[in-house]
């Protein structure tokens, strides 16, 4: 039985509908209140287990996020699921330098485990040994092989929460790039370091080895089979956005023909309203990267923005616009 003078308890029964009887009984079931489905990887590398929690968890999770949480810190290097930043944000910082090295966290979400929250907010809060195991009911699942509690993909809450675990990590290594002139962002499980000074990225990569030894509560490690360390000579991208030489950032040439491809099949009523809304999905979320192509996109086809994009709203009587991009040599 959980008591209701532990001060979190009571902060979350404040704002709850759920009783003391009932927050107790969810308490001690959380960790198992997930269900599991499988999503195809991108490339076709294999299935990624999503776990949704159910909705009374969904609802305390995201409680502890904004009102519990709200003033934990988030390294400035941290790009991913945070208003402000973007996968521009992660690309742009190394667009103009000339090498390149990405690097990848194994299972990022599910390799951070309750030891590494109560690692953490032992440091930055005063919670009780009691609060500590009330949170982590809240905001793991229970893996049903090991017993082991641990962030899932697919809680409102393990964005927020795993890039708060990594606060330390993203210091020490903004800390030692810093000293060597390589710039450094994190987008989620993706580690991008960047520099015109040849062979220095080796050593970053043998850094970032030995400190996640050093921070063995982390519980995470390198994806070797996908560490890329590249120059101008090669083709670079980011988490998806091509780095050209010129130092700028761009959704790529294949990415704008196959929007091109979208839009024209759309007016040809070949999309389907699901597909289209797919489609303008797409755009609005390319439209903070490359908003010249978007925009001079949607003019091409007679849209006046993003959000007009439908299957019902082309007029097929009014001419089409040409804006040049057939042209461009892409």
């Amino acid at each position: 039985m959980i008591p209701e003078y532990e001060s979190l308890f009571a902060r979350i029964l404040a704002q709850s509908p759920f009783s003391s009887k009932e927050l107790v009984t969810l308490l001690g079931t959380a960790p198992d209140r997930y269900k599991d489905h499988f999503i195809q990887k991108r490339n076709g590398r294999g299935l990624r287990q999503i776990s949704q929690p159910t909705a009374e968890l969904k609802f305390l999770q995201r409680l502890l996020v904004n009102f519990e949480f709200c003033n934990l810190p988030v390294h400035n290097a941290a790009t991913a699921y945070r208003a402000e930043k973007s996968i521009k944000s992660h690309a742009v910082e190394h667009a103009k330098n000339s090498y390149l090295l990405k690097l990848d966290f194994k299972d990022f979400f599910p390799s951070i485990g309750s030891d590494a929250i109560k690692h953490r907010l032992r440091l930055d809060m005063n919670y009780s040994e009691t609060e500590l195991w009330m949170l982590c009911q809240i905001l793991c699942r229970r893996d049903r092989l090991t017993n082991r509690l641990q962030l899932s993909i697919g809680a409102p809450s393990s964005p927020f929460l795993s890039n708060y675990i990594m606060w330390e990590f993203d210091c020490r290594i903004q800390s030692y790039c810093d000293q060597l002139g390589v710039s450094y962002t994190r987008y989620a499980d993706d580690l991008a370091f960047s520099t015109s000074v040849p062979h220095i990225l080796d050593v970053v990569h043998e850094y970032v080895e030995r400190l996640l030894r050093e921070l063995s509560y982390l519980g995470i490690s390198l994806n070797k089979e996908k560490t890329v360390n590249v120059s101008k000579k090669n083709r670079r991208s980011l988490v998806g956005l091509v780095l050209s030489n010129s130092g700028n950032v761009s959704i790529g040439r294949a990415e704008k023909r196959n929007l091109r491809a979208a839009m024209h099949a759309l007016i040809n009523n070949k999309l389907t309203q699901d597909e289209a809304g797919k489609l303008r999905g797409k755009m609005a979320f390319l439209l903070a990267i490359d908003p010249d192509f978007v925009n001079g996109l949607c003019v091409k086809y007679n849209f006046t923005r993003v959000a007009d994009i439908q299957a019902t709203n082309y007029d097929s009587s009014q001419p089409q616009k040409n804006d040049g991009t057939d042209d461009l040599p892409f």
